[in-house]
């Protein structure tokens, strides 16, 4: 008991591990398998045909749950030492697969094509036959394959391969198969030419505005060393990031007319400009406007002389 205990907890286990890779990729696909054949008996006079090999290559397209592939196929039996069958299998086969989200995925196809059936044999008079003849085929699959990656699986099927009578001529005599039916088990293994996932989507990095306050003395444009200081800062810090434009607002308190506290405040934003190009900021990158006392820090009555509001804002974006 605890050894199948330990065995469902390693399956499971695995299981898990192979979820994300249950889902087959669709697109362009090949494959090939290899196992043996059965050959029925038939009226060419020759009983209980020896298990031969059989193999087959393939190639088509995956659009999900559907495919359709064209597949050569071969298959050989002997009897006796001196009886042989070759059937040569051309098809185009369409399959269904039963996706239910697990790395093993059971499917069922069918298929129609033709096949070349090459025979050697004694009939009934003694005589040697040896004749290849072409007829009408049609397929039977069924089978389940295990999903490594969505590109690659391996496959464990059964494949029915039957064709029209064919009839055999040599030396003038005509002898009709009444049958040929195949019945192969493959093992096989199919690469999906998955197209690589489409890029990221381009993240367009937003940078959050900074801004600077640089205080005025009352009625003058000139910087202290203070307001020296925090320019020389916005400076650096434009300087050192990747700063596209510089917006520079000149403000004054309510004290005075608003056509000079206008002039005033354009002054003091010329000032700080200047200042910045001093620092090594690029001029182009600055634009200048005063607004006079229309946008106060500090709400005020008319005429109050409110030191916040003497000010210049400094906005790097």
């Amino acid at each position: 008991m605890r050894g199948l205990a330990v065995f469902a907890a390693v399956t499971t286990t695995l299981m898990a591990a192979t979820s994300a890779l249950a889902q087959q990729g669709t697109g362009f696909y090949v494959g090939a398998g290899a196992g043996i054949n059965l050959l029925q008996d038939n009226n060419l006079n020759i009983d209980n045909y020896d298990v031969g090999p059989a193999g087959n290559i393939y190639g088509g397209y995956d659009w999900g749950s559907l495919r359709a592939d064209l597949e050569v196929s071969i298959r050989e039996n002997s009897h006796d030492g001196d009886n042989h069958q070759t059937t040569l299998g051309i098809m185009v086969n369409g399959y269904y697969d039963f996706e239910f989200g697990s790395p093993f995925v059971p499917y069922i196809g069918g298929g129609i094509g033709l096949g070349i059936i090459s025979a050697d044999f004694r009939g009934s008079n003694d005589q040697f036959f040896q004749d290849t003849q072409t007829a009408f085929a049609y397929a039977g699959i069924a089978g389940v394959a295990y999903n490594f990656s969505p590109a690659l699986a391996a496959s464990l099927e059964y494949r029915y391969l039957g064709t029209t009578g064919p009839t055999f001529k040599d030396k003038g005599e005509r002898i009709t198969s009444d049958s040929n039916n195949n019945h192969s088990f493959l093992v096989g293994v199919r690469y999906t030419f998955v197209p690589p996932p489409p890029p990221p989507p381009e993240v367009t990095q937003v940078t959050q505005a900074r801004s600077y306050l640089v205080f005025f003395d009352f009625d003058s444009s000139r910087l202290t060393p203070e307001a020296k200081q925090i320019v020389a800062s916005a400076a650096t810090d434009a300087l050192q990031g990747m700063t596209t434009q510089i917006n520079v607002t000149g403000h004054t308190d309510r004290s005075g007319s608003d056509r000079y506290n206008q002039a005033l405040s354009v002054r003091r934003g010329e000032a700080v400009r200047r200042e910045l190009v001093a620092d090594g900021v690029a001029d182009g990158l600055i634009t200048v406007r005063g607004v006079g006392e229309a946008d106060p820090l500090v709400p005020t009555a008319d005429g109050v002389r409110e030191p916040q509001n003497r000010r210049v804002e400094i906005v790097l974006n």
